[in-house]
């Protein structure tokens, strides 16, 4: 199995066995805890706080396709749908995308398989957020393709919002219960029981690139940077880059 094929088939479980927390890995909300009413108003609040940041620049200048690059569960696209023409949320796994569908109470918002190493399929976005994601990537070689793909997927006056960590931690070595319990999984048992019961989670990559060496290559795909937030996390620094065509 691909690093590629492993990360789908993670995320794959995750959208069965515990989707909500795997979004948002709240210290509360694991095991079907997170309240869904409250999960869906921090994707409002957060589409409506980067809109009114990336207005500060003038930009989107047009609202027609908004895509949400990794959208889970679909938090941002539903409230990214009553502010543009389209908003489609693209996601590596078909039990988010299909728990996605049956959530959606009528917004409008698309959700469809992202099965593609790029973005082929689209063109002309005028808003492109992706929160949370590119961390979980299989290497680094797909961060890198993925930023410059949303540069050249922009519109002319379109803007991206970003997020990606710069410093991680060094991943510990797996103990005996994990790799028992990722064994049984490699064997076919029922990823449910193994979360409920035995205390097995999918494998959830944490990637990161330095700040520095991700403005030169955002400004080398023909970005032009025009803000960063910094997010200090108890384990993770991560960067917000809002980002345009040059």
């Amino acid at each position: 199995m691909t690093e590629t094929d492993a990360q789908r088939a993670a995320w794959e479980d995750w959208g069965e066995v515990d989707p909500f927390w795997a979004v948002l890995t709240a210290a509360d909300a694991q095991h079907g805890r997170w309240d869904v009413e409250s999960f869906f108003a921090i994707g409002e609040a957060s589409v409506r706080d980067l809109l009114a940041h990336a207005a500060h620049y003038g930009r989107p200048v047009e609202h027609g396709l908004a895509l949400d690059f990794g959208c889970g569960l679909g938090r941002l696209t539903r409230a990214l749908a009553p502010r543009f023409g389209r908003a489609v949320g693209l996601d590596v796994a078909s039990t988010m995308i299909e728990r996605a569908r049956s959530l959606d109470p009528g917004s409008g918002a698309e959700f469809a398989v992202h099965v593609d190493d790029d973005l082929r399929d689209w063109d002309g976005v005028d808003f492109l957020v992706s929160l949370l994601v590119l961390q979980h990537l299989p290497s680094r070689e797909a961060v890198e393709r993925y930023l410059r793909e949303f540069v050249r997927v922009l519109s002319p006056g379109g803007i991206a919002v970003v997020q990606l960590p710069t410093e991680v931690p060094p991943p510990g070595r797996p103990g005996r219960r994990e790799r028992i319990t990722s064994w049984l999984r490699a064997l076919g048992m029922h990823p449910g029981f193994l979360y409920k019961h035995l205390g097995w989670k999918p494998a959830m990559t944490m990637r990161a690139i330095p700040y520095a060496e991700t403005v030169a290559l955002l400004e080398a795909a023909g970005a032009e940077v025009l803000d960063t937030v910094e997010d200090v996390g108890q384990d993770v620094v991560s960067r917000t880059y809002f980002f345009a065509r040059r």
